[in-house]
């Protein structure tokens, strides 16, 4: 008989149940063979039920043998047929990268005790040499993580490390090289069990509300987290030293799942272990405003100035217009507050972005890495690629505020081409501009002049282009509207813009668009009105400047808004000497204020101060609405972009500086205009 009668019978369970039974001439002990299987006795009972279906194809069966265990009894040549047999019902032969994920389990189920190589050739289905070889690369990974491997010549080898040591080890694997996105962990890898994690993902899913602001990664890393802490838990194996993050949040989450999974499993899980899930937790990147909690005020200000010397190594020559970012130090400061427990714990979590981040922004990689030097220098430990690769999307969505080329979608560049001569090219450049203002910059690019297409990101022509390594847009002369889609997924294909999670839109009603549109002209015309050029004494030293500043544009919190300002210099110095200029910004006041305060005599003359022209101060509420801190950025951008802007700052010269701020105001209140009025849901009733 070629198959089996009950082929659904044949669990992955089942299978690697019966392949253990086969292999060994003594019984085995239930515990054995729970204990191999990484699940219940209740479970192995269980699966032995269905055994009978399969072995009586084969005039075999499985006897109890009191006192020993569970025994086969067949003759050899059966015992040989029915495991090749079963052999057609093993998953065929899995990566390298999935058998050393295997292996990884199987040395973890088995820490602190030794175990001879042809154990794991024989579970693995392998040479005793191939085993060897993927213990020399389990060995490098395991270097740095805590863990060792002590490997004994005719003994076998062993895992030896702490219980949190060997947990991260093995959950950051599975994330890593488990393509675990989804699928289960136990009918690939027969671990952690299938009951536990049927029973986590019960319990996820009841606590939904409090954990969807997790991305899918940190998901998934949770989950399997809480696996590897119940199995472990089952066994005995307790974690010793839970680290507390200092957030309540996290620390409230931590103990409602731990409380979930104490009922869901019948286990006691102690403090520590409460702990250690606090630290996980922490660790998790979110996919939109992060509900976590900041720890101490001393870890808060070092990851301040861990994110300042990041943008000096970043990129000297834009640092200190990236430093007023308000949404970049934010970000990535709250970037940090996850990343150094990922660091520190050994915790992976891959990037599914990573390969299109290299690949597309090398040069934004190139400087991130120098970024992360910081990181490396203070943890002494490498940071991995994908961790570097998170970093990188903060910085993109920086530099694309900034305007840097070929970072976002303002500074694409397209060559048009078309071979029926260059005045239809005109004409089909006006077509696509006309379609894509302020997305794409478009030049056209004569057919037989190829040195003119290098500055472009994508040709778009009306002909095939081969002769070049550009992507290349095919359109019709007489351009259609599937012609506007193909330019459309060039842009969005080479534009990288950060995005928190998907959010439906909502219904919103007029009342509530023109209360937010009045807001933002109240604050714009608070700018405004609050644009001055005021006198100091050219001697003051920084102190009695931030002094002025803040008794001069904000009386009613000038207290609160000097502290702001010595806070940010603390960190990194508010002296830009490339610029000629001071930059005071603090989002700690009560009114929007944009204003400049000029030495007498032209400059500064203190010794901190010496040689510097003039003072910006640009002020914000702490609840201004994100388009006025998008708009106090496009001011400060405009100190590099606009050499007359900033010789106008320097000098005092109040009608330049006006001109360019009713400007920039009138840019965004048009943008803000166009995003309010769209159409609206008639309100219920209607």
């Amino acid at each position: 008989m070629s198959r089996f009668q009950n082929p659904g019978a044949l669990s992955p369970r089942l299978l690697r149940l019966l392949e253990l039974l086969l292999r060994s001439v003594e019984p085995v002990k239930v515990d054995v063979l729970a204990s191999a299987l990484g699940t219940s006795r209740r479970t192995i009972f269980r699966e032995l039920e269905n055994a009978d279906s399969v072995l009586s194809v084969f005039e075999a069966a499985l006897n109890s043998v009191p006192g020993r265990g569970i025994a086969f009894s067949g003759s050899g040549d059966v015992r040989q047929k029915l495991l090749e047999k079963l052999s057609e019902y093993r998953p065929q032969s899995v990566s390298k990268k999935e058998r050393l994920l295997r292996l990884l389990i199987e040395l973890v189920a088995n820490s602190g005790k030794i175990q001879k190589l042809y154990y794991y050739s024989s579970s693995l289905e392998v040479s005793e040499s191939t085993v060897s070889n993927d213990l020399d690369e389990l060995e490098t990974w395991l270097t740095g993580r805590d863990l060792s491997l002590t490997r004994k010549s005719g003994l076998g080898v062993q895992c030896d490390g702490s219980e949190e040591a060997l947990r991260a080890a093995l959950v950051s694997r599975f994330m890593l090289d488990g393509d675990s996105g989804g699928k289960s962990y136990t009918s690939a890898f027969g671990f952690p069990g299938e009951d536990i994690e049927t029973g986590v993902r019960e319990i996820l899913r009841r606590k939904n509300g409090i954990v969807d602001w997790m991305t899918p990664e940190s998901f998934c890393l949770i989950s399997l987290y809480l696996m590897v802490m119940v199995v472990r838990v089952q066994k005995g194996d307790i974690v010793s030293n839970g680290q507390v993050s200092g957030g309540d949040f996290q620390n409230a989450l931590a103990g409602e799942l731990a409380s979930e999974a104490e009922k869901e499993f019948s286990i006691t899980l102690p403090e520590t272990e409460r702990q250690a899930l606090s630290g996980w937790i922490q660790a998790c990147r979110s996919k939109q405003e992060s509900p976590l909690e900041p720890g101490p005020v001393d870890r808060r200000d070092l990851i301040q100035h861990l994110v300042m010397q990041m943008i000096d190594r970043f990129d000297p020559l834009v640092a200190v217009i990236l430093k007023t970012n308000e949404q970049l130090t934010r970000l990535l400061s709250r970037h940090l507050e996850s990343a150094l427990p990922r660091l520190t714990g050994g915790i992976e979590l891959p990037n599914p972005l990573e390969t299109k981040l290299v690949k597309h922004y090398p040069k934004v990689y190139e400087k991130t890495c120098r970024a992360v030097k910081v990181l490396e220098e203070h943890l002494g430990i490498p940071v991995p690629s994908h961790e570097i690769s998170f970093i990188q999307i903060h910085f993109l969505a920086a530099l694309a505020v900034l305007g840097e080329r070929n970072v976002g979608r303002r500074s694409l560049r397209a060559g048009i081409v078309c071979v029926s001569g260059i005045g239809m090219s005109y004409m089909l450049a006006y077509q696509v501009r006309k379609r894509f203002k302020g997305e794409l910059e478009v030049e056209v690019s004569a057919y037989d002049e190829k040195d003119s297409w290098a500055g472009a990101d994508f040709l778009i022509s009306t002909i095939p282009l081969t002769e070049t390594d550009k992507p290349v847009v095919r359109i019709q002369t007489i351009m259609e509207e599937e012609d506007y889609q193909k330019i459309q997924a060039a842009i969005d294909a080479f534009t990288f813009t950060e995005r928190a999670a998907e959010v439906p839109p909502q219904s919103v009603f007029l009342e509530k668009r023109l209360d937010d549109l009045i807001g933002i002209f109240m604050q714009s015309r608070r700018l405004l009105d609050s644009f001055t050029v005021v006198p100091i004494n050219a001697g003051c030293t920084f102190d009695e400047l931030v002094r002025f500043a803040a008794a001069r544009f904000s009386p009613e919190n000038q207290e609160a808004v000097y502290r702001a300002f010595l806070s940010r210099e603390a960190l990194d110095s508010q002296v830009v000497t490339d610029l000629g200029i001071v930059l005071l910004h603090t989002r700690a006041a009560e009114n929007t204020v944009f204003a400049v305060i000029v030495p007498e005599g032209g400059s500064f003359t203190g010794d901190y101060l010496k040689n510097i022209k003039s003072c910006v101060v640009m002020l914000l509420p702490g609840n201004a609405p994100e388009e006025m801190a998008g708009l106090m950025g496009r001011i400060s951008t405009a100190l590099i972009d606009m050499p007359f802007f900033l010789e106008a700052v320097q000098t005092g010269n109040r009608e330049t500086m006006h001109a360019i701020l009713e400007r920039e105001i009138s840019e965004v209140l048009a943008r803000c205009g166009g995003n309010l009025f769209q159409p609206v849901e008639k309100p219920p009733g209607f």
